[in-house]
């Protein structure tokens, strides 16, 4: 991440109160993670909301562990959807792009947060 991304996140965040920086950071962070395995695994191309909304748990899991639920809260995110709202801003911003058929829709519901970011602990 560049410092003129950094500037970036900042100004989206302050135009888009519901979202804090780091948010806008991660998920970009967490995209670029998720294409990287994705080539890791021989596929090339496009993915879509809900292969990036299991991207990011991945990446979020390896980050910051039983804490992830929490640190989401605090920037603002509580649901796949946030992230498919953030996604949208960054297209809106040219950080990334978007072809024809990606929706925000996409990111609805790919999981609840309770289910994959506190019961899979509890249950360890």
């Amino acid at each position: 991440m560049g410092p003129d991304n950094n500037e970036l996140f900042l100004q989206m965040a302050s135009e888009d109160k519901r979202y804090r920086r780091e948010a806008f950071a991660f998920t970009l962070e967490a995209f670029n993670f998720t294409m990287e395995q994705r080539r890791q695994q021989g596929f090339q191309g496009h993915i879509d909301g809900g292969e990036l909304c299991h991207g990011i748990r991945e990446y979020a899991e390896k980050c910051f562990g039983f804490l992830t639920k929490t640190v989401f809260s605090q920037w603002g995110v509580t649901r796949t959807e946030d992230f498919g709202e953030i996604v949208f801003i960054m297209i809106r911003n040219g950080l990334m792009k978007k072809q024809e058929s990606d929706l925000i829709e996409d990111f609805r519901d790919a999981y609840k947060f309770d289910d994959v970011f506190e019961q899979s602990y509890l249950s360890d």
